[in-house]
């Protein structure tokens, strides 16, 4: 099967930003790994361009039906859970893509 991205997109106030990235690089990430099938994870921060997200992480995993198992696990629901007591008041979307080519 194809491999499967979940992207998370999120904006965060300047007095949150060094600990959002020390969070998500130390803690959210690694935890997201520990869930079979999830492939690799790695974070971006927007230079140029119309998106008006300023950070994006991208999740890969091993095909379709698991990040679908993943999205729906009580793992997943753990982690939203955890991201909503650290920043709450930031602006996320969540995206999911399945490979075309090659």
């Amino acid at each position: 099967m194809a491999t499967a991205l979940f992207v998370v997109k999120a904006t965060i106030s300047k007095e949150q930003e060094a600990a959002f990235n020390t969070w998500y690089n130390e803690e959210h990430c690694p935890q997201v790994l520990q869930y079979k099938g999830a492939v690799s994870a790695r974070r971006y921060k927007a230079i140029l361009g119309e998106d008006t997200y300023q950070y994006m992480a991208v999740y890969e995993f091993q095909d379709e039906d698991t990040l679908h198992r993943f999205v729906d696990s009580a793992h997943m629901k753990e982690l939203r859970a955890d991201y909503e007591r650290h920043f709450a008041s930031s602006e996320r979307g969540r995206f999911a893509y399945v490979q075309v080519w090659p």
